[in-house]
């Protein structure tokens, strides 16, 4: 009896990192990042446990003024999400956050954001007043 129980635990033993190798085989990859001309995606981060994300983007500081910038980005970022996106730009690596919620100097630092919620018929883009002088498409620190 004692080497069929030591003969079953030795062969599930054996057998355990072949399955562990199947398992992580079967994940999917992670998609690289996507970029453009003028911007590069940082990370997306999940809104909870829904399948929402908000996308930190770094648009190159040179070009920060320049509307089509953002646009290209929405326009490859949101192409995938109709009925959700939510996205914000900086024009720093070092401020852009690892997390949704962000410090003072992130939120100063912030060049754009982003919202489309199809369920809540919002879709909204504002700039930082630095960015964009309308008072009507800016925020303000």
């Amino acid at each position: 009896m004692n080497k069929r129980v030591i003969s079953f635990a030795l062969t599930v033993f054996l057998s355990f990192p072949i399955a562990a190798t199947a398992v992580q085989q079967s994940q999917p990859e992670q998609q690289p990042q996507l970029q453009g001309d003028g911007w590069r995606l940082v990370r997306s981060i999940q809104l909870g446990s829904s399948k929402h994300y908000i996308h930190m983007v770094l648009i190159d500081p040179k070009r920060d003024m320049d509307k089509a910038v953002y646009g290209a980005a929405l326009s490859k970022i949101c192409r995938s999400e109709p009925d959700f996106c939510r996205v914000r730009f900086w024009n720093e690596e070092r401020l852009v956050p690892n997390a949704i919620s962000f410090t003072d100097a992130q939120f100063k630092g912030m060049r754009a954001e982003y919202v489309f919620n199809r369920a809540g018929n919002v879709q909204e883009m504002r700039y930082n007043c630095t960015v964009v002088s309308d008072k009507n498409q800016c925020f303000s620190h």
